[in-house]
């Protein structure tokens, strides 16, 4: 069934999306290769906060840069995810020793035991709820970013005489009308998730007060907050760097060679 359905992806990709929908599928395979190793690897009891930095890393890099080419738009969003990543990292790690948090909850430990497996698997299980939540934004951020920097490209390209200023805040108006469908996104796709967990809470009797207070209610409600703290984050970024790129494009033309709206830089840096 698993391969039926990856071939129905793989045809709709190619159908709807053309030479483009295939790139895609391809760095979707390769983001898949990525988060295979890092799982290993932490197995393996490697550094989780190394390991997910590098991962996040080089998920950015393939899903902007590989995927839709280095230019201003896929540059601009590449930093910004970036940076957004560095804070949240170093709040995520502080949320996570502060309260406790860990990768397994009360709920899936109690089944694991009941199953005969044990939870001492000699893991910084406070590490892993930090990669578990810098992994699981990474889209949302990356989604958000491409978004407001795609039409501020647009913005740039239909009228060249706009100031820094007047482009950043085309970036803002734009960020500002997607973030409610972005934050609503994240909102019920983590509620669809954790739909089986209000589930069981419902059925041994929790109070609200021990739903709230619940660790395995916690990690999903910080899910959703840092994946919303992302998107917030990244689009006054992604506005800076993509507004900043489009005034000052001399000073980015290694990474513009192949960008549609500079053909006199691309030609200078083809015969430099």
């Amino acid at each position: 069934m698993i391969i039926v359905l990856a071939v129905i992806l793989i045809i709709l990709l190619f159908v709807i999306g053309g030479e483009r929908g295939i790139v895609t599928f391809i760095s979707f395979c390769f983001n898949v290769v990525v988060l295979s190793i890092s799982t290993m690897l932490l197995s393996w009891n490697w550094d989780p906060i190394i390991v997910t930095f590098i991962s996040c890393f080089l998920i950015c890099y393939i899903t902007l840069c590989y995927q839709n080419g280095e230019n201003s738009k896929t540059i601009a969003s590449f930093w910004s995810v970036i940076i957004v990543l560095l804070v949240l990292f170093a709040l995520s790690y502080y949320i996570s020793y502060e309260s406790h948090l860990g990768g397994i909850n009360d709920l899936l430990r109690g089944e694991d035991e009941l199953s005969g497996l044990s939870p001492d698997i000699n893991i910084n299980m406070a590490k892993i709820s930090v990669s578990m939540i810098i992994t699981g934004l990474i889209g949302a951020a990356t989604d958000a970013s491409i978004s407001v920097s795609s039409a501020v490209y647009e913005v740039f390209k239909s009228n060249r005489y706009l100031s820094f200023q007047e482009l950043f805040k085309s970036g803002i108006h734009i960020g500002s009308d997607i973030l409610g469908a972005t934050v609503n996104t994240l909102y019920f796709a983590c509620l669809g998730e954790s739909l089986t967990l209000f589930i069981l809470y419902k059925n041994y009797n929790y109070s609200i007060l021990e739903v709230i207070n619940s660790k395995a209610f916690f990690q999903e409600f910080v899910y959703i907050i840092f994946s919303c703290i992302s998107c917030i984050l990244v689009i006054p970024l992604t506005a800076i760097f993509i507004s900043y790129i489009l005034k000052k494009p001399e000073k980015f033309k290694k990474f513009l060679e192949d960008d549609e709206l500079f053909p006199d830089l691309n030609e200078e840096s083809r015969r430099g």
